[in-house]
């Protein structure tokens, strides 16, 4: 059974939802037992979902082994280890003098999160930006997977990704999409001024209403019988190729 087991865990009807009403951004997943119906726990789903929190259906034995004990109450929340930023505080202090940031729209996987936030940091971009609600909380799976690199990477919450990508483009920032369908090869889009990299979520790609906010929609050449590479293979590319135009 995968399990998602820290020991940053809240669990209980009552816990659950006094830190849901006074500190919503702390928290990244709640599970709640199947086919509930204490009015307390419908409370929590329904405050979760309008504060876009991501939520997750568990039996009661992965409810036990989350929170470590059966006195759970059908109810567990995990508190998030890592430090958000805004993208303010992030433009005020920018690692370089063109920042470089990588936003993610909302991916499933925890390994590609984590691949993505590993390669961020190798390059020394300034943030990973993610939607709150969407994709996959960042959990150990993803702590894991950046091989420490979550220690040293600053990470933003945004609420809409549409208006992150309006404010960026208020501060000059250009946009910058994968797409195989593109016209544009990806070397040939000038990396080296302030960019934002954009990817989509595993499968279905950037949503259209993303894609209007974006400068540059860009392909990576595929000479083989695949017709698309990994989210974080795509990320790497792209991220590698502005450090190498930055370093010219």
């Amino acid at each position: 059974m995968d399990v998602e087991h820290s020991e940053n865990i809240v669990y209980g009807r009552n816990a659950v939802l006094e830190l849901l009403q006074q500190k919503p951004e702390s928290i990244e997943k709640i599970y709640f037992q199947f086919n509930t119906a204490h009015p307390k726990l419908k409370e929590i789903i329904i405050g979760a979902r309008r504060q876009k929190i991501v939520t997750g259906k568990a039996r009661l034995e992965k409810l036990s082994l989350i929170a470590g004990t059966t006195k759970h109450q059908g109810v567990c929340a995990l508190i998030s280890t890592v430090t958000y930023y805004s993208l303010d505080e992030v433009l005020a202090s920018p690692r370089n003098s063109s920042p470089l940031l990588v936003v993610l729209q909302g991916l499933d996987d925890p390994h590609n999160i984590g691949a993505i936030i590993r390669t961020a940091e190798a390059v020394a971009a300034d943030a990973v930006v993610l939607v709150e609600g969407k994709g996959s909380p960042v959990n150990a799976v993803v702590h894991k997977a950046s091989a420490g690199a979550l220690s040293h990477m600053r990470i933003c919450k945004v609420k809409s990704l549409v208006r992150a990508l309006e404010y960026l483009h208020e501060k000059d920032i250009q946009v910058i999409a994968a797409d195989m369908d593109a016209e544009l090869n990806y070397n040939d889009a000038d990396m080296k001024r302030a960019t934002a990299i954009v990817l989509g979520m595993e499968g279905s790609g950037i949503a259209p209403e993303a894609l209007k906010f974006c400068d540059h929609v860009v392909r990576i050449p595929m000479a083989g019988c695949v017709e698309s590479l990994n989210v974080s293979v795509t990320a790497g590319v792209l991220l590698y190729e502005s450090m190498r135009q930055r370093l010219l």
